[in-house]
C-alpha cells in the first residue's frame, strides 16, 4: 500500500497538466485563424516558421497541449503566455459560450474579454492553473500585476 502511495505521489506532478479538449480546439481555432491571417498577407498576432503549413501547425499545437513537449511551438514565451491565456478564458466560459460556435461572434468577444479581464486581475484560479501548466507548456514566469 505504501509503494502504491509513493509511486501515486511520485507521478501527481507529470500529471498536473491535461489539456481541456473544448479549450484547445478554442486554441487551435484563434491561431488558424490568425495564421491564415498571416498568410493572406494581413496582420496577425503570433509568430509562425516560414515553412509552416496549416496541417504541421496544428500537429504542432496538438503536442504542446499533449503537455509533453514544451517546444512544440516554435513561438515567443511571451506568445505561448498569450496562448495559455486564451486558453484559461476558454476552459472557464460555459459550454453554451459564442466562442465554441463562432470566435467571430461579438458575444464571443464579450465573453472572452470578460475572463480575459479577470486573467488580467491576477484572478487565483489562472495563476494556479497557469502554475500547473508552466513546465509542461514551457511557459515563462508569470509577471504578476501591480494593483
Amino acid at each position: 500500500m505504501l509503494v502504491a502511495l509513493c509511486v501515486l505521489a511520485w507521478d501527481a506532478p507529470a500529471q498536473s497538466f491535461a489539456a481541456n479538449a473544448k479549450a484547445a480546439r478554442f486554441v487551435s481555432e484563434v491561431v488558424m485563424n490568425d495564421f491564415h491571417t498571416a498568410q493572406a498577407g494581413g496582420g496577425y498576432v503570433f509568430s509562425y516558421d516560414s515553412h509552416e503549413t496549416e496541417a504541421t501547425l496544428s500537429t504542432r499545437l496538438d503536442r504542446w497541449f499533449s503537455g509533453t513537449d514544451p517546444h512544440a511551438l516554435t513561438m515567443e514565451p511571451a506568445e505561448k503566455q498569450a496562448l495559455f491565456s486564451f486558453y484559461w478564458a476558454a476552459t472557464m466560459m460555459p459550454a453554451s459560450s459564442p466562442c465554441f460556435r463562432d470566435i467571430a461572434d461579438p458575444a464571443c468577444g464579450e465573453d472572452l474579454s470578460k475572463w480575459m479581464a479577470r486573467e488580467l486581475d491576477d484572478d487565483p484560479r489562472f495563476i494556479r492553473a497557469y502554475e500547473s501548466a508552466k513546465k509542461p507548456l514551457g511557459l515563462p514566469p508569470l509577471e504578476r500585476n501591480a494593483h
